[in-house]
């Protein structure tokens, strides 16, 4: 026989507080999954090796400020539709990218850039002419205050902003930051 504590027996009061805090919990977490991340998919080729077609992301955007090598998540006004690319370089840095030596540099640094997926890193041309130098083979892109500068990871199948330029930072809607569901890789943090 439970003991009584009151009208109401013990067992039942531990059943309530935990069903409190369960309740409590999910609330907690339906909370915080709404105001500060949200899920996203990956649509197309353009950031193989690191993300795949069908691979379905949590993004964070409370608070979010690009910053050089983020995975982001981009409402594209030039392509008409959200984009997942990684951020460069940002705003008052110089980004060159050396089709010849098939690197990418900021500020004059060659970047150590192990995610990339490249071919050839060919010029395959739709890339905006007015910072293409045929001659040299090299695209150089001075970057604005409040605009980053973003790439794809599969160099040869991205339309990045070698192509649009540049976009604002409120064009940015969160950073990557967990994948949840793949067919392709592990399911774990992005980075």
């Amino acid at each position: 026989m439970a003991e009584k504590n009151g009208d109401i027996p013990r067992f039942t009061n531990n059943v309530l507080e935990w069903a409190l805090v369960i309740v409590n919990s999910v609330t907690a977490v339906l909370i915080a999954t709404t105001l500060f991340f949200s899920r996203v998919g990956v649509e197309g080729e353009s950031m193989e090796n690191t993300l795949f077609d069908g691979d379905k992301l949590v993004i964070s955007w409370f608070m979010y400020q690009p910053e050089n090598g983020d995975i982001v998540i981009c409402d594209s006004k030039a392509l008409g539709k959200l984009i997942v690319k990684r951020v460069i370089a940002v705003g008052g840095q110089k980004v060159m990218v050396d089709y010849n030596a098939g690197t990418v540099s900021v500020d004059g640094e060659v970047l150590d850039e192990p995610y990339t997926k490249y071919h050839a890193l060919d010029y395959m041309g739709g890339y905006d002419m007015a910072y293409y130098d045929p001659e040299r083979d090299v695209y150089e892109y001075d970057v604005p205050e409040g605009e980053v500068f973003l790439l794809g990871d599969n160099r040869d199948h991205s339309s990045d902003s070698r192509s649009f330029g540049a976009v604002p930072e409120d064009d940015i809607i969160g950073k990557a930051v967990y994948r949840f569901r793949s067919s392709e890789a592990k399911t774990g943090f992005v980075n």
